[in-house]
This record gives C-alpha cells, sequence and structure tokens, in this order.
C-alpha cells in the first residue's frame, strides 16, 4: 500500500468513527431527573439581567437538591441551561431548616428593594446606581409558609452574595449557594429557546 492509500484509508475510518459518534450522541437521550411530586420545602429564584442569567433552585423534603441555571438570556448569545442535582444528608437539611425557621425570616416583609447608592454627577446630582440581581426565597413546610423577593440588588462578586439584603435573607441566600457549590454535580446541559 502506498503512502496515499494508508492516508485515504486512515481518513475514511476517521471520518466513520466520527458520523458513528455523532449518531450516537443523537440517539443517546439525556438522564432523567428525578423531580419529586410534592412542592419544594425550599425554593431561591435568581435572575441577573445584565449577566444574562437565570437560576432555580429547589431543596425537597427527603434533602433532594436540583439545580438548574440558564446562561446566554441576553440577545444574541447563546441559550444554555445546566442541570445539577445533589443531596443533603438528614442532619443538613435538618439543620438548614432549624436556621431558617429560627432566623427571624417568617418576620419579613414580603418584598424588598434596593434603596440605591448616591452617584451624583454634574448633570445629574440626584443620580442613584441601583443593580439587576433580584432573588426570591421561598419556604414551605410545616412552621412556615413564607416568600421574600429582593429586587435590584448589586453584587460586588458576580452573585456570590448580597450584602445589603436584609438580615437573614442575606444569611439563608449564602447558605443556600454553599449548597449549589458543594452539594450538587451537573448532569446535563442542554440548549433553550
Amino acid at each position: 500500500m502506498t503512502g496515499k492509500t494508508k492516508l485515504y484509508i486512515g481518513l475514511l475510518v476517521l471520518g466513520l468513527v466520527l458520523v458513528g459518534g455523532g449518531s450516537w450522541g443523537l440517539l443517546k437521550s439525556p438522564p432523567k431527573i428525578e423531580i419529586p411530586e410534592d412542592a419544594p420545602v425550599i425554593a431561591m429564584d435568581i435572575s441577573h439581567t445584565m449577566g444574562g442569567t437565570r437560576s432555580q433552585l429547589l431543596v425537597y423534603e427527603e434533602g433532594i437538591i436540583i439545580y438548574h441555571e440558564d446562561i446566554g438570556l441576553r440577545p444574541g448569545q447563546i441559550r444554555t441551561r445546566t442541570w445539577s442535582t445533589g443531596m443533603l444528608t438528614e442532619a443538613e437539611f435538618t439543620n438548614l431548616l432549624e436556621f431558617v425557621k429560627n432566623s427571624g425570616f417568617d418576620a419579613l416583609n414580603s418584598h424588598y428593594e434596593f434603596p440605591g447608592i448616591p452617584v451624583p454627577t454634574e448633570n445629574s446630582p440626584d443620580a442613584m446606581q441601583f443593580g439587576d440581581l433580584q432573588c426570591t426565597i421561598s419556604v414551605n413546610n410545616k412552621e412556615l409558609q413564607k416568600a421574600v423577593s429582593a429586587f435590584f440588588y448589586l453584587s460586588p462578586d458576580d452573585g456570590m452574595t448580597y450584602p445589603d439584603m436584609p438580615y437573614p435573607m442575606d444569611e439563608i441566600y449564602k447558605r443556600l449557594r454553599v449548597i449549589i457549590d458543594d452539594k450538587t454535580q451537573e448532569v446535563y446541559q442542554e440548549s433553550i429557546q
């Protein structure tokens, strides 16, 4: 066999492998994400308008965690949803609920708006700076049914904290972020419209 023949055969084999792999990818279905039928005990919805992201964390009675994050939501961006799942131990789940129950979350108003930071300029002495982050935390268990939303907040660290949110919402937010970061693993990514 000549060098050219070996090259053509090699390219043919490579092409078949790539086509076969692509077909397998089309036939392979996404993993089934088991979503409990009951309502989540804790839910957190976050929207970052200018960042083009939206996410939702759901924590269910047995400690089951389901998290999805949509990115690319601004015009002209590729929209993607990433699904992650995980599990809290019984002790972790109990501690989270105890903290929320004893934190004073039930005494919060149903919504808060960031008051703004003065940024006066020569042309606009009363100008204020607002953020585009919005967060709603909902709790739905036997002892507490409450939803609290915070709008127009700034976040100096790309949404990791909301330093100006009222306590205990800021602390609950931080604890739920830790759950997202430490207790979930990505299981699937898909394009969305």
